[in-house]
């Protein structure tokens, strides 16, 4: 009459990338953390709460219990997109020389 002990369901990558393409469609910036976690970058600090209620949704509907993440973007993250907005102009530049 032992009992049977209750093991947290095994969250498998498979179903971590499946979440993260799925988020991804619904139109978040996902990135796999550390220790392959989905996490969601937001636009803007103030709109996390927010969008952490939309993604607890989402993650409800596909019945996804694995760990997730939400943050903010960080300075670093806008360097990134201010260094491709740059390179892209002086690409436009150089095509014409090139031809």
């Amino acid at each position: 009459m032992g009992r049977e002990d209750k093991t947290p369901a095994e969250i498998r990558t498979t179903d971590k990338l499946k979440i993260q393409r799925i988020l991804s469609e619904a139109g978040y910036m996902v990135e796999m953390g550390n220790g392959s976690v989905p996490t969601v970058v937001c636009k803007r600090r103030e709109d996390m709460s927010k969008d952490l209620q939309d993604i607890r949704k989402i993650l409800k509907e596909q019945r996804y219990e694995g760990s997730f993440g939400v943050r903010a973007p960080r300075k670093t993250d806008e360097l990134i997109s201010n260094e491709n907005i740059d390179n892209s102009e002086v690409m436009d530049e150089m095509v014409p020389a090139a031809g």
